[in-house]
C-alpha cells in the first residue's frame, strides 16, 4: 500500500510540475508575442538595486508609457556587469498593457535564459510522471497476475 502512495505522490509532483513549467512557458511566450505585435520602445531608469534574500539582487527600473509611470523587477545574473542606480536601459513594452516588459535585445519578458527552463522543466515533468506511470503499471500487473 505503501509503495502505490509513494509512486502517486511522486507521479502527482511529476505532473504538477510539467503543468506549472508549461504554464509559464506559455505565459512567457505569450508576453512575447504581445510585445512583438505592438512594441514601445522606452528609456527606464534603474531606481534601486535590492538585495533578494537566497537568490541575489534585483534592479528595480522605472519606466513611463503613454503619461503613467510603471516599474518592473529584474534579477540580476552572476555577473555584476549589470547597471546601477541611476543607469538609463532600453525596455520594450506592449503597447497595450505596458506592464509586460522586456529588455531591448531579448526575445522573452523574464529573460532569455528563463524560457528554455521553462521549457526543460515541462518536459522533465512530462517524462517524470510517465515513468512513475509506467513503474505503478508494472507493480499493478505483477500483483494481478495469479501464482503458479
Amino acid at each position: 500500500m505503501r509503495t502505490r502512495l509513494a509512486l502517486w505522490g511522486a507521479g502527482l509532483l511529476c505532473l504538477l510540475v510539467a503543468v506549472l513549467g508549461g504554464c509559464s512557458a506559455s505565459r512567457q511566450w505569450r508576453q512575447a508575442e504581445r510585445i512583438d505585435a505592438a512594441p514601445v520602445r522606452v528609456t527606464g531608469v534603474v531606481t534601486a538595486v535590492e538585495h533578494v534574500p537566497k537568490s541575489g539582487y534585483e534592479q528595480v527600473i522605472a519606466y513611463e508609457v503613454q503619461g503613467r509611470r510603471h516599474t518592473v523587477r529584474r534579477s540580476l545574473g552572476a555577473g555584476t556587469g549589470s547597471p546601477g542606480v541611476g543607469h538609463r536601459v532600453c525596455l520594450e513594452a506592449d503597447r497595450d498593457r505596458p506592464d509586460v516588459v522586456r529588455l531591448c535585445g531579448e526575445r522573452y519578458p523574464s529573460g532569455d535564459d528563463l524560457y528554455p527552463t521553462y521549457v526543460l522543466v515541462t518536459v522533465a515533468g512530462a517524462i517524470g510522471a510517465c515513468v512513475v506511470a509506467g513503474v505503478a503499471n508494472g507493480v499493478r500487473r505483477s500483483r494481478s497476475k495469479p501464482s503458479r
